[in-house]
């Protein structure tokens, strides 16, 4: 009879943690929406500073843009006024020269001058509200800290906590267990043959299983490759925002923005080249640790005793 170690399936997320990545994945889409407005079709994102349009945006609502799409009376628009850096947001309440009269909804009178469609950068499509508070606020030295500096340092600290306790010689390699199966593994022949059996020695057996890992090597479970690079792809957003928004501000973004793009660059190439390393390795050894052993009839027999 044969014996054939077969791979356990991945067990079902508990419906705890479910719920924990759906409740993970509904915070983090506005975020997604407002930095990278293309996922909707969308073209900018902009933070409604003035109540001028209330009840229908307030302060800190965010709108979604579209520069695509046709505006007509009675759409709420984002526009650049001359001498004016920042946008505004009003309603097309008519049009007259070749241009737009607009008005806040909570304004009495109409806003002075026309709105050439060169200004206009486009229908608003998406409101988001209270999410410009969060991002105003990440704007400020205490809210970079505590929602950046923080988490990594927390996350440094619990890495080399875990690292520190680790046992160096109690990692056992992945396929130990698949490849001591194999070694002991035995095919008999029918029995209507000559009763020849043939047995797999061990030192057949790759010289490597169960060999404890050496003293030089380190395991990284695969829980913290996915934690560094969700925090490494969240430094990386969240610096290439900060840049953005200065060079567009200022042409010259500060030190500090692109000292932090350049980390998170750097710490996400070196992250996700470690993920793909150790996804080829486990994918080869899972393809290797269960290797067809037949009769000569062709046919595998698999023993559940």
């Amino acid at each position: 009879m044969t014996r054939l170690s077969v791979p356990q399936m991945p067990s079902v997320p508990r419906g705890g943690k479910l719920l924990a990545t759906i409740v993970l994945l509904a915070v983090l889409s506005p975020f997604v929406v407002f930095a990278v407005p293309q996922v909707i079709g969308a073209d900018d994102g902009f933070v409604v500073l003035s109540g001028s349009m209330e009840p229908e945006l307030s302060p800190g609502d965010v709108v979604i843009v579209d520069a695509s799409a046709s505006v007509e009376v009675g759409d709420v628009i984002t526009y650049r006024s001359p001498g004016d850096s920042v946008p505004t947001t009003h309603r097309v309440v008519g049009e007259r020269d070749g241009g737009y009269e607009t008005k806040g909804d909570a304004n009495e009178n109409v806003d002075a001058g026309l709105v050439g469609p060169e200004a206009v950068i486009g229908q608003v499509v998406l409101t988001i509200p209270l999410l410009g508070h969060v991002i105003l606020w990440a704007n400020t030295s205490i809210g970079y800290v505590a929602l950046v500096v923080i988490p990594l340092v927390l996350l440094g600290v619990t890495e080399l906590l875990a690292w520190s306790r680790r046992e160096p010689e109690g990692d056992i390699t992945e396929h130990s267990d698949a490849a001591a199966a194999t070694a002991t593994s035995t095919v008999t022949e029918d029995a209507t043959s000559d009763d020849e059996t043939t047995a797999v020695r061990p030192e057949e057996a790759p010289q490597d299983a169960g060999r404890p890992l050496s003293a030089g090597t380190v395991a990284v479970a695969t829980v913290d490759l996915k934690l560094t690079l969700l925090a490494m792809a969240a430094l990386f957003a969240y610096a290439g925002w900060n840049v953005s928004r200065e060079f567009a501000a200022t042409a010259a973004p500060t030190p500090v923005s692109v000292g932090a793009l350049t980390a998170g660059l750097l710490g996400l190439l070196f992250a996700g080249s470690v993920t793909l390393t150790a996804w080829r390795a486990a994918r080869a050894a899972r393809s290797t640790s269960l290797p067809a052993l037949t009769d000569g009839s062709g046919d595998v027999e698999v023993d559940d005793e």
